[in-house]
């Protein structure tokens, strides 16, 4: 990001005053302030469609200085889960109450993914969380993590400590510049690229902090699926301005070979009936590691 790029002021419904930075197009550095707007904008968060990658993103993001305080992930969860229940009160009450779409179609579990493509070594998490995610790991596996929220990271790092590893709290890029080159064997960007200012910038330095053949297993929402089409403005994988990102298949691999990666999807990685979709990323200026044979607890 260039220090030279000032903030602004916006006054959003939900989320009152907040300071802000224009963005680009994050993946070919378009200005697309003339284009259109798409039409899921809400508030003042708009989207646009880049005519040039047809990456979709909105157009301004907040402050990473605010993040800190005014714009935590708590904060910002429970403003989205008030305009969702009010978009669709009688199906997001229904949603949270069954889940069944969970069963149907279960996640994938990243210890599980690890194991079939990564070797063992230091992991580095990105949007880390409270490190819950990353407490079965098989042995040989240890969690690194990086997370913007303070009460999040602390929790982290406690989990993490456990077990030989560590959580830096900041965001993601001055997180992942504190580790040496080639310092993992894999990373993981589970439902976090979405939430990215500087994705492309993310991901290049996700690649130097790989060792060569190292993977990055990443899992965003599929704005290319049926559901979406479907459910339109009241599709789950809309949230202001928490999701700044809206890949596809064909964008997310775009940003990833920019980077620098070779990319590879899974047969069940990008169906268009689910509202996720997976990658795996992988450093190839090294020896290449082909996936383990599945068995009954195959991820894939």
């Amino acid at each position: 990001m260039n220090d030279d790029i000032k903030t602004f002021e916006v006054n959003s419904a939900n989320l009152g005053k907040v300071q802000v930075l224009h963005r680009a197009c994050p993946l070919c550095g378009r200005d697309n302030s003339d284009e259109p707007d798409n039409a899921y904008s809400y508030d003042v968060w708009t989207l646009k469609d880049c005519p040039t990658c047809d990456l979709t993103y909105i157009d301004k993001g907040p402050d990473y200085a605010k993040l800190f305080e005014e714009l935590s992930w708590e904060t910002t969860t429970k403003v989205e889960e008030k305009r969702r229940a009010d978009l669709r009160p009688v199906g997001y009450k229904a949603s949270k109450l069954t889940r069944l779409r969970m069963h149907i179609l279960p996640r994938k579990q990243m210890n599980l993914m690890l194991d079939a493509w990564a070797k063992p070594g230091n992991v580095i998490d990105a949007g880390c969380g409270d490190g819950g995610q990353m407490v079965n790991l098989t042995p040989g596996f240890v969690p690194f993590g990086v997370e913007v929220s303070t009460e999040l990271a602390h929790a982290a790092n406690d989990r993490f400590a456990k077990m030989g590893g560590a959580c830096v709290n900041a965001p993601t890029l001055a997180g992942l510049q504190s580790f040496p080159d080639g310092y993992f064997s894999a990373a993981t960007l589970r439902s976090y690229l979405e939430h990215e200012m500087n994705p492309l910038p993310v991901l290049r330095e996700i690649y130097r902090v790989l060792q060569p053949g190292g993977v990055a297993i990443v899992k965003v929402p599929n704005y290319g699926s049926i559901n979406r089409m479907v459910m339109g403005e009241k599709w789950c994988g809309f949230r202001y301005p928490d999701h700044l990102n809206y890949f596809t298949p064909k964008t997310l691999k775009k940003m990833a070979v920019k980077a620098g990666f070779g990319v590879h999807y899974g047969l069940t990685y990008t169906l268009p009936t689910s509202d996720n979709m997976y990658a795996i990323l992988r450093r190839e200026d090294g020896p290449s590691r082909l996936p383990k044979v599945r068995g009954s607890r195959g991820c894939c």
